[in-house]
């Protein structure tokens, strides 16, 4: 791949000699040369105790402000916020402009997905007979249930992958009896974040196969140096797979892992269904019904989650406060920048 400003390539992207690949610079440049700007991550969260003091599409923090949290919601007229807060009508604006699938149908898809989100995060442990007060542990299925106690030396290709296959199973069961049976496992806090993030790109993914001209996956701007959108479903494939040394290392991610690919596959479930009955307004051609089949589709098998999950872990980048260092910076979540993480 070849990296180009004005007609010169600067750099391309090899294979390292210990695996992965970088950018390799072509000749020496010089310092304070733009290089790269990304338009945008492909998928991104910020932490479920910090979606009211981030604005959602700047990663403007409140407390810099000298604010408790930001007030502004993607939809007044709305219940709930769909996660959504924003530091200025300007970003709000922003949002609603680059997320419009089809010009002039708005986002209420995003909406509809997110807010059915937070629902599902609120129902947790309050159905069936579990505690009404989460504990932050979880109850798998009965079948999943020896994941729990997986150790390293259980940690081959073939095991990780019949664990998958299993859930797969248990999901498709679980899916099946949706009407009937709510989301009653706990996530912690951890976990609802992998979710969100997870499910931010199987929505981009979603976006791409219904509007393949959808101008954030690959709009440049005028910003200098060489400029890069968001990025397509293929180029996240390209980034190294890390899922194998992510569990090897803390082998209780494969357990949890699935856990959030079952959560999102159960929200997916109930999407497709609610998609042509939660509201009057919602026509045949409303993004939110192709959005939920394309939803459906993805998570019917783990591929696309644990695609998702598995550049996760090595090629995302934190999403930090702005205060000095000796003060001690936070984060307030992560972001994956497909283009950025060859450097």
């Amino acid at each position: 791949m070849d990296i180009d400003v004005t007609g010169i390539p600067l750099y391309d992207i090899l294979t390292t000699p210990h695996g992965g690949r970088s950018a390799f610079a072509h000749e020496k440049i010089p310092k304070g040369s733009p290089v790269l700007h990304c338009s945008a991550p492909y998928a991104s969260v910020i932490f479920w105790k910090f979606r009211r003091e981030v604005c959602a599409w700047c990663f403007a923090y409140a407390f810099e402000s000298g604010k408790r949290k930001w007030n502004i919601k993607l939809g007044e007229d709305h219940r709930g916020a769909g996660g959504a807060w924003f530091c200025s009508e300007g970003c709000r604006e922003a949002c609603i402009r680059e997320n419009e699938i089809f010009e002039g149908q708005g986002i209420g898809w995003w909406l509809e997905i997110n807010g059915a989100f937070e629902r599902l995060v609120a129902q947790m442990g309050k159905s069936g007979k579990q505690d009404r007060k989460p504990t932050g542990r979880s109850t798998p299925a009965g079948a999943l249930a020896y994941l729990e106690d997986t150790t390293i030396k259980d940690l081959t290709p073939e095991y990780v992958d019949r664990a998958w296959g299993l859930a797969e199973e248990v999901a498709a069961e679980e899916s099946s009896h949706e009407r009937k049976t709510k989301w009653t496992e706990v996530l912690n806090e951890l976990e609802i974040d992998t979710a969100r993030f997870v499910l931010d790109g199987l929505v981009r993914k979603a976006v791409e196969d219904i509007n393949p001209t959808f101008s954030i996956l690959d709009r440049v701007t005028d910003a200098p140096g060489y400029c890069m959108g968001a990025g397509r479903w293929s180029n996240l494939l390209e980034l190294q797979d890390n899922e194998v040394a992510l569990e090897l290392s803390k082998p209780y991610m494969l357990a949890s892992s699935i856990r959030v690919y079952r959560f999102l596959r159960h929200l997916a479930t109930s999407l497709s269904k609610q998609a042509v009955r939660s509201s009057p307004h919602i026509q045949e051609t409303s993004p939110l019904i192709y959005l939920a089949d394309q939803l459906r589709t993805s998570l019917a098998t783990s591929s696309a989650a644990r695609s998702l999950m598995g550049r996760d872990h090595g090629n995302t980048f934190g999403i930090w406060d702005m205060v000095s260092d000796d003060k001690g910076s936070e984060m307030l979540g992560w972001g994956a920048y497909v283009f950025g993480s060859y450097f």
